[in-house]
């Protein structure tokens, strides 16, 4: 028996036993999710199939490849052997456990596990909610596991929690994370140019047209970039992934919080980010008119709640002024 399917038995066992486990037993189970994160996935996963009616009815049907066990929701509901109100790990219950977690290993050889499967799939990828803010407006959330999310103006994120993870999606915008342990649950924010895992910690998110940066307050964040080596960036640190490139540095998290206190603290920062950064709290939209001025950079701090002024002080550096167009304002 390969170890996949394993796993599966052992989670379906776990799964239907859930509600009964003494606490010896629920120290065991927190024991064996820890061991590895399979073991937390196989373990979700097997809870939300055994509460799913849809796929009890596919088993129990006539083409079911388990028909001639008891059916399921007869054993479900006390029928079953048991001892000391519990079932019993030789007993009729087990073999079915064990029959579904065979039907799991081998989905694409059943039609309606492979169709159940279809369905977990767009579950977990579809997310259960999303939070929004509108331009100059910055609001604070609780995620559904207690972590708090603030969210810069004109930003969105998509919010996917089950019982195996915690993937937030930031579509837009800026964000930060103030993340309840659960060591469980892994704690992944994820944008177009990067993946980032909390590690116990407090960290914040900007996504740009072109770059992800990363800003640690407390704790660490483990860093993914497609086809680099994956990097831990611990406290006071910030990192910044633009195309192929990467850069960090340090900050100081109490007179430098960015964006959160109302400032643009720009440290070399180029300035298509700056405009990027500053459009979330202007009225009218932003641009450059001038495409090859975006990459010149600049330094200092600068107010997001006067978006105008600001773009007037930074573009005096480079020599340009701002403009109110028909559609926008201008930086010419």
């Amino acid at each position: 028996m390969d170890d996949k399917l394993t796993t599966l038995e052992l989670a379906a066992d776990w799964a239907d036993r859930f509600d009964e486990l003494t606490a010896d037993e629920r120290r065991e189970l927190a024991r064996w999710l820890g061991e590895t994160p399979k073991n937390a996935a196989a373990f979700a996963r097997m809870r939300r199939l055994l509460g799913d009616p849809a796929l009890i009815d596919a088993l129990d049907g006539e083409d079911s490849p388990i028909q001639d066990l008891p059916p399921l929701q007869q054993l479900r509901s006390g029928a079953g052997t048991r001892r000391h109100g519990r079932s019993d790990r030789r007993g009729p219950l087990v073999g079915r456990r064990q029959a579904i977690a065979a039907g799991l290993a081998g989905a694409l050889a059943l039609p309606f596990a492979g169709l159940w499967f279809a369905r977990e799939q767009a579950a977990e990828t579809s997310p259960s909610l999303r939070f929004a803010t509108r331009t100059g407006e910055r609001l604070r959330f609780q995620l559904p596991d207690g972590s708090g999310l603030l969210l810069d103006a004109a930003s969105r994120v998509a919010v996917d929690f089950s019982e195996g993870r915690r993937h937030v999606r930031l579509e837009q915008g800026a964000a930060r994370f103030d993340v309840r342990h659960d060591p469980l649950r892994p704690f992944e924010v994820r944008t177009p140019h990067a993946g980032m895992v909390a590690l116990g910690t407090s960290f914040s998110v900007d996504h740009l047209a072109e770059a992800s940066e990363l800003r640690v307050f407390s704790g660490r964040v483990r860093l993914d970039v497609a086809g680099q080596a994956a990097r831990v960036v611990p406290a006071d640190r910030w990192a910044l992934v633009h195309g192929a490139s990467f850069s960090t540095g340090s900050f100081d998290p109490a007179t430098h919080p960015d964006w959160q206190s109302d400032w643009l603290d720009a440290d070399a920062m180029p300035l298509g980010f700056a405009v990027q950064r500053l459009a979330r709290y202007s009225p009218a939209p932003v641009r450059i008119a001038d495409p090859k001025f975006a990459s010149l950079t600049f330094s200092g701090r600068f107010r997001l709640d006067n978006p105008r002024q600001s773009l007037e002080l930074i573009g005096a550096l480079f020599g340009l002024k701002l403009m109110q167009r028909k559609d926008a304002l201008y930086l010419v």
